[in-house]
């Protein structure tokens, strides 16, 4: 899809070279100053003649010259504005055709109504239809670009399909139902082409790590198969030391080198609890070690090197921080104790999830990754919306099926030891038998961490938290974009995927969840994941080589898109924030068992799904498992359901607790950006900002932050419902504000009919901040005020 002004572009490009050229070079024939001085029929004298060779070599040379850098500055402009020529293009398999059509004709209330406790929604007989001959009033789409302009679709005139046995969606849709159409843009369009650029992987040093992790499980075989049993008894940890490879870490001038590790525990309490780490004992090291058992969790390896055995001056040459997974006796006991209480073959669930990217970016930065996913036999759910602005309520309405309201009121993370108290599905897994994980990178903005207390105690099992604090604080860091892209000699993505390999190896065939989160290559800039592409392809090639496939079910997806930055400024920047990539695996065995399932998340593909729906499905798993049944189904989203079960082909972001702000299926038209309402709603939204942020400020003894107030305004958009239960006008609206010069989008529910007495305006989720603010909030420690804040008092201002 072309932007709407990319078709100038080009020829605007070839004219220009070619008069850039064309007036260096007088035409043949030409007269004037300077004509026809290079000519070869000039009757001189011998020496003239070669004195004008020479002068005739000096101004051809010179013209080409010339014309050398011409064309290079002008390659250079054309590069500036024009997309990546060698982008590998992904091939999408076609959706379904032939499965079964919607089931649901009437609203979608009626449905719920009966099932708002039950994770799987029970539709009535009365909702179904068998009947081919139903004719389904729908709404015919408008035309859509890229543009900014062309944020969102005007209106869609109705159409009447007899299509309604057919699961089909129409060309350039991922979801087309009657309460939500979610448009399918070109992911490679020359508009977000110009913002992206593919980065090329470098390592972090040049030189091959000393020591290294080998870990040996026994593997017991039958006549039938053969399995890996993670026990204590087989349970052991080398510390490889690679001794041809000292050389390269010592200076040329030294010959000796002296080497100990010391184990990693997690030592903080109360408000320090998540924050601290111990290192035991320096226990020193010359050859490959057996690592004793009380050694449960990681290493620091340390090594010095001197010029002499004896020399008293002594330099760092070497430091290294190892995780790895060992056995522990709670836990065997636990699994022990389970083992053969399963009436069903429990499904073991591996949760990999990198921060901020959205579908159409996995397609654009991390094709080879996205074609494998295609290629092998991965479910996608391409309408999957988040409910909410960053990675905390996106994340907890999965974890615990609460959004971000409930999530503060009934364990807050802001108060110590509150967190743990909210109903975490990693508890439930751990309650069925299961063995547990969770590990993220960035120790400063972990999603449980940033401005939050954490846990008191450990979440999980397995918490790599104590291990990424003691490398963040010793092993050498690089940074891309203000996040730690290196942590020694590796990416910080390789030290969470390693960790998140070596757990599920460890318990392939034990039930296990675990959940492994990166943020460092994605989180603040559209083209950073370009350069982890062919690194995350390998991990997930090595799911299945190591045969964790077989017995898990593999949720790989993410929070949101990109939430800030220029691509914020088109429809697809739009789109993709509220649209994250979500896909799932699972295994052969579950497939023939729950051929329902499958049907399901065919159909699922193209119907519109959320966080919610992803927490009931985890309980699900468990149902099915028949350890436990009956489970709520999610706190915040009653008619949320598992998708192992068939979507309302009628849902939309109302009954799904999606508010608009973040719904991307709803239909805007361009409006008058001065006109006296968007004033008004503009207005509204200010006052809003500046009484949240008094409010906050009203028991300080210092005022922290400006009032602020509207500079511009950059689009205005609406979306009318006259035929709602209360009538309402919704206002999409993007404006800048001062001081600071903060870019922010909002959604302004406006009911027409409401009573003069009551306030008719209604912001509804959260106002987005588009642009980077940094250090103009750092006086404020309030999450959702940050984005608002400009401080009065600032660091060098």
């Amino acid at each position: 899809m072309r932007s709407g002004n990319e078709s100038d572009w080009e020829p605007l490009l070839e004219t220009d070279a070619k008069s850039s050229s064309s007036s260096r070079r007088p035409p043949a024939g030409s007269s004037g100053p300077g004509a026809g001085t290079c000519t070869t029929n000039r009757r001189d004298n011998k020496s003239h003649n070669q004195h004008h060779q020479e002068k005739c070599g000096r101004i051809k040379l010179g013209v080409l010259v010339a014309l050398v850098f011409i064309t290079f500055y002008l390659s250079l402009s054309t590069i500036s504005i024009r997309p990546v020529v060698h982008q590998m293009v992904v091939t999408i398999p076609d959706d379904d055709e032939d499965l079964p059509g919607p089931r649901g004709l009437a609203s979608p209330k009626v449905v719920f109504e009966s099932s708002t406790n039950q994770i799987i929604p029970v539709i009535p007989n009365s909702m179904m239809t068998n009947n081919p001959r139903v004719v389904l009033k729908l709404q015919q789409p408008k035309h859509f670009s890229n543009d900014a302009d062309d944020k969102t679709p005007s209106t869609f005139p109705s159409t009447t399909t007899s299509n309604a046995t057919t699961n089909a969606v129409p060309k350039g849709f991922l979801v087309w139902g009657p309460g939500c159409k979610i448009l399918d843009l070109d992911p490679l369009a020359d508009d977000v082409m110009r913002l992206f650029h593919k980065e090329h992987f470098v390592p972090c040093s040049a030189k091959k790590p000393l020591t290294t992790i080998e870990q040996a499980m026994q593997t017991t075989t039958t006549t039938t198969t053969s399995s890996t049993k993670s026990t204590l008894e087989n349970d052991t940890v080398v510390l490889r030391f690679h001794r041809d490879r000292i050389a390269s870490h010592l200076p040329h001038y030294m010959k000796y080198i002296e080497c100990c590790y010391q184990s990693i525990e997690r030592s903080g309490i109360n408000e320090k609890a998540d924050n601290k780490f111990n290192l035991g004992e320096c226990k020193y090291f010359s050859h490959d070690v057996l690592l004793p058992p009380n050694v449960t969790n990681g290493v620091m390896v340390r090594c010095k090197g001197s010029v002499s055995p004896t020399s008293k001056t002594r330099k760092s040459v070497y430091t290294n921080v190892h995780a790895f997974i060992r056995a522990k006796p709670a836990v065997q006991e636990r699994l022990e104790r389970f083992r053969d209480s399963y009436k069903q073959r429990p499904l073991s669930v591996l949760m990999v999830g990198i921060d901020s990217i959205s579908r159409l970016n996995l397609i654009r930065a991390m094709p080879h990754t996205a074609q494998h996913l295609y290629d092998t036999g991965w479910f996608e759910l391409k309408g999957y919306n988040k409910i909410d602005d960053n990675t905390f309520p996106n994340l907890m309405a999965i974890l615990t099926g609460y959004n971000s309201t409930l999530a503060y009121d009934k364990c807050n993370p802001r108060k110590v030891g509150q967190l743990e108290t909210c109903p975490f599905v990693w508890n439930m897994f751990t309650n069925s038998g299961y063995v547990t994980a969770y590990a993220e990178d960035e120790a400063s903005i972990n999603t449980f961490n940033y401005h939050k207390y954490g846990f008191v105690k450990p979440p999980t099992d397995y918490y790599l938290r104590p291990m990424a604090l003691a490398a963040e604080k010793n092993l050498v860091k690089k940074t891309k974009n203000s996040l730690t892209m290196c942590l020694g000699y590796e990416t910080y993505a390789d030290f969470i995927y390693k960790y998140a390999l070596d757990f599920a190896t460890f318990y392939k065939d034990e039930p296990s969840f675990g959940l492994f989160w990166t943020n460092t290559f994605s989180h603040n800039d559209i083209s950073d994941p370009s350069s982890m592409d062919l690194r995350i392809r390998y991990y997930l090639e090595q799911l299945d080589e190591r045969g964790i496939l077989n017995n898990s079910m593999v949720i790989f997806f993410s929070d949101h898109g990109l939430r800030f930055g220029a691509v914020r400024s088109l429809l697809t920047g739009w789109l993709e924030e509220r649209l994250p990539f979500m896909f799932m695996w699972l295994p052969e065995w579950f497939k023939e068992q729950h051929p329902e399932a499958v049907q399901a998340l065919k159909i699922n593909r193209n119907r519109l799904t959320n966080p919610y729906d992803l927490h009931a499905t985890l309980k699900h798993i468990l149902e099915l498992s028949e350890r436990v049944d009956n489970l709520p189904a999610p706190f915040s989203c009653p008619n949320c359901q598992s998708i192992f079960q068939e979507m309302p082909w009628n849902r939309s972001c109302e009954e799904t607790s999606i508010a608009p702000h973040w719904c991307t299926c709803s239909n805007f038209e361009k409006i008058d950006k001065s006109s006296k309402i968007v004033h008004e709603v503009l207005s509204y939204v200010i006052d809003s900002i500046n009484k949240d942020l008094e409010d906050h400020q009203k028991n300080l003894t210092k005022k922290l932050c400006a009032k602020i107030q509207l500079k511009s305004i950059s689009l205005a958009k609406v979306a009318r419902y006259p035929d709602a239960a209360e009538p309402h006008t919704d206002y999409l609206l993007i404006f800048d504000a001062k001081p600071g010069s903060g870019k922010f989008e909002t959604t302004v529910r406006h009911y027409t009919n409401r009573d003069q007495l009551k306030n008719p305006f209604e912001v509804t989720g959260s106002i987005s901040r588009l642009n980077e603010y940094a250090s103009q909030s750092e006086c404020m420690h309030v999450d959702y005020l940050r984005k608002y804040c400009y401080c009065l008092r600032r660091k060098g201002g």
